[in-house]
This record gives C-alpha cells, sequence and structure tokens, in this order.
C-alpha cells in the first residue's frame, strides 16, 4: 500500500460564528460535531469543518457559539488551541499535559494538530465551557496507513467494494477514500493531478446513508488526504482569466442531499476533490434531476443499498477555469452516472440475476448545457446500459460483480437497462 503523501499544513479561512438548529443535537449520536451536556433549547456547538483531520500538522478554524465568557481545554497532547491573529504555538513541537485557552464571546480559535507517527487513528477530546454550559467534541486524526487504496495492480478489487470500477497502475491517477469518523468509508475518488478533477466519485447509497438530520453545510474546504497544492482551491467559486465568475458551478459528484445525516458527513462532500466545473444551467437542472432519481431509487422499499459511480471525462478537453489560487481546473466534456442496485432478500424484482440491477446515464456537457436540452424532460430513453457505458469509457465498472454473481449473470446485469429515470 502506498504510504499517504505529507499533507502542508494550511490554514482554511475564518468561519463566521455559526449558529446551527438544535434538531441535530437530537440525532442519537449522528452529527459526529455535536456537543453534548446542554439544555434542549441551547444552541451551543464546536464546529469543526475537517473531519478526520490528516496524518500531517494541520490548521482549521474551531468555531462555538459561546455569548459570555468561555474556557476551551483539550487532554490530547498533540493538539493545540491558539487566538486567531495571535501568536501560534510551534506545530513542529509536542506539548506536555492539558492545553487550554480563554476567551469572551463567539470569536473562532485555531486548533492545531502535530503530525501522527503512527499507523493507526488516534482520537482525542475538546471541551468547552461557558456559564452553566458545557459542550464536547470527540475529534480523530488519520494514522499513516489510512485512508489510500494500494493503486498497484486491481486496488477495486482487493478493497471488496461493489461501487469501485477498474483501475489503472500506470496512468498516474490515484484512489482514495474519504472516510465518516468510524473509519467506514463515505466516498472514493480517483485522483487527476493534472486536471485537478477526480475522474470519477464512487459511493454506497441508502436511506440509513442519506439521512434527514441538517440542513446542507456549505463547508467548502480541502480535502486532508491530499497536500493542499496538488487539489483545487474552492474557497469560492470558479472565475473566469479577469476574476469574474464565469458561469460554471463547483459541481458535486457525491451531491450534499446524499449525505444529510451529520455536519461531518455533509461537509466532506464539499472537498474540493469531489467539485468539477459544471454549467450553471446543467448543475441546476438536467443534473440535478438525475440526482433526485438517484435518491429516489436509493430509497425504494425493495432497495438493501444503490452503488453508484459518478464522473466525468476530460479526454480531449480544451477549455478551462480558474479556482481561488488561480490553478487551471479542466471544464469536463462530458458526465455519466452507473447504478448498481441491490434489492432486499425478501425482494424478488431481480431474483433472477442474484437480486441486483444496473444502468446508467451519459450527458454530453456542452450540449446539455443549451436551451432546450438542460431542461429535457428525464426520461426512460436516456438511460444506457452499463456495458454500453464501459465501451465509452474503456474501462470495467463494477469490477465485485462478478464475484458475487458470477461472470454470465454479472454480464446479463451490465447489458439490461432498468428503468429508473421516470
Amino acid at each position: 500500500m502506498k504510504t499517504i503523501a505529507k499533507i502542508r499544513a494550511f490554514l482554511l479561512p475564518a468561519l463566521s460564528v455559526m449558529v446551527m438548529s438544535a434538531v441535530v443535537a437530537c440525532s442519537t449520536g449522528k452529527d459526529e460535531l455535536t456537543g453534548n451536556g446542554y439544555g434542549s433549547s441551547s444552541n451551543f456547538r464546536l464546529i469543526l469543518r475537517t473531519s478526520p483531520l490528516p496524518v500531517d500538522s494541520y490548521k482549521q478554524i474551531l468555531s462555538f457559539d459561546a455569548e459570555g465568557s468561555w474556557q476551551l481545554n483539550t487532554s490530547a497532547d498533540w493538539l493545540l488551541l491558539a487566538p486567531v491573529g495571535g501568536a501560534e504555538p510551534n506545530s513542529d513541537e509536542g506539548a506536555a499535559g492539558s492545553q487550554t485557552l480563554s476567551g469572551i464571546g463567539g470569536t473562532p480559535v485555531l486548533l492545531i494538530s502535530l503530525a501522527n507517527p503512527d499507523e493507526n487513528t488516534r482520537s482525542g477530546e475538546i471541551t468547552i465551557k461557558s456559564g452553566s454550559k458545557t459542550a464536547s467534541l470527540q475529534v480523530s486524526q488519520l494514522g499513516t496507513s489510512s485512508g489510500q487504496i494500494d493503486t498497484g495492480g486491481k486496488p477495486s478489487l482487493s478493497a471488496g467494494w461493489m461501487e469501485l470500477p477498474e483501475t489503472n497502475a500506470e496512468d498516474g491517477l490515484d484512489a482514495y477514500t474519504v472516510r465518516f469518523t468510524d473509519n467506514s468509508r463515505n466516498y472514493t475518488f480517483y485522483w487527476d493531478y493534472n486536471t485537478f478533477v477526480s475522474n470519477w466519485v464512487a459511493y454506497p447509497l441508502n436511506t440509513a446513508l442519506i439521512g434527514d438530520y441538517i440542513a446542507r453545510t456549505n463547508a467548502w474546504a480541502y480535502c486532508p488526504l491530499l497536500p493542499a497544492h496538488k487539489q483545487t482551491n474552492i474557497s469560492r467559486a470558479y472565475t473566469d482569466a479577469s476574476g469574474s465568475y464565469c458561469g460554471y458551478d463547483r459541481g458535486h459528484q457525491l451531491p450534499s442531499a446524499d449525505r444529510l445525516g451529520s455536519f461531518a458527513r455533509n461537509a466532506q462532500t464539499f472537498y474540493g476533490v469531489n467539485m468539477t466545473p459544471q454549467d450553471d444551467k446543467f448543475n441546476s437542472n438536467i443534473w440535478a434531476t438525475v440526482e433526485g432519481r438517484v435518491r429516489a431509487l436509493a430509497t425504494k422499499t425493495y432497495t438493501d443499498t444503490l452503488y453508484v459511480l459518478t464522473g466525468c471525462v476530460t479526454t480531449g478537453a480544451t477549455e478551462f477555469v480558474y479556482d481561488a489560487s488561480g490553478n487551471h481546473i479542466t471544464i469536463p466534456k462530458a458526465y455519466f452516472k452507473a447504478v448498481l442496485l441491490h434489492e432486499k432478500s425478501s425482494s424478488d424484482i431481480y431474483a433472477s440475476t442474484g437480486h441486483y440491477a444496473a444502468s446508467a446515464v451519459w450527458f454530453d456537457h456542452a450540449e446539455y448545457s443549451q436551451p432546450g436540452k438542460y431542461n429535457e424532460p428525464l426520461t426512460n430513453d436516456l438511460a444506457i446500459s452499463i456495458k454500453d457505458l464501459e465501451e465509452r469509457l474503456g474501462y470495467k465498472l463494477f469490477v465485485n460483480l462478478d464475484a458475487a454473481v458470477g461472470a454470465e449473470t454479472a454480464e446479463t446485469i451490465k447489458t439490461t437497462i432498468i428503468p429508473w429515470l421516470q
């Protein structure tokens, strides 16, 4: 397994003081970043944008909504607290004992994590007291062996996850997995260091993973699995060379609405590695409709899990936009979604194919950004087979399906189009 590249320490833009809905506090642990031990009428919370923390030293803003005097404390000697704009502790040196910081009001604090020399993930706790209120935040940091899939040979086969496609050890791209705080997978992305977009993002989807506990976070951030200079800075919208808005959105591959179970889970969908430049008319219309159809399919009464592969095609692309750091971000020529449905064992709709069924869509980006196309009704006539999509892409999808149902049945699944767009 390749070791993860060292993460450069960088400071995220300061967050505004955030007052979040108290409904998340009633989610019985579904929000990993919700403070505990406060009254039901309180909105008192500690908030981080990036979790888990990257393996190397890292800086980000810790936000909270205290109105009076407060005291922050952490018992983890690898976490350091500092006032924003003040003198920073040396992030290359350790610190003994508890780390404590006091202040007044909701001024954000700088949280600095020291590099983790161990291969295993480690965890610590941050607590805040303000008057009679208290809140705590469990923080985890990746170890040196976390995150990246082995890109030699067939990593998708060794990982065993049904949503993953074939990868090529010689193409210069790397596969990384963004994980929830319990270390289960959120999504895997296949990163192109030249185009600054992921060729694809693969993820499981069902009712539990979608959730309905929070609103969209808009927590635009770097992914902690990659150095900042090797990924796009999406702290503001894409622009043209003059710095003006160029008509292209920061388009999700894994939609924000597919991860509303917690602040942490939703915030991970706002990493730059999950974004591509999408024409706003395409993104807001036919593509958004497709995303809604995918969620509808994932929440059918007969669906156990939907395995989704969302991707873009940059081969032959010559146009680009600029990110907040002036990087050239390639505008994809086409987009696709492939879905592999695994139905519940109690259902027999797809029993003849091992309880699996699949289908896909493909959209030329420029064509479906034009009037009359971006608002075209979404019908099942637009669906294509997985086999058809494989031929267009030049690589195999859902490579672990053969092992699950046998090569012959897998071929039947990949050549049969299931109706799911209406």
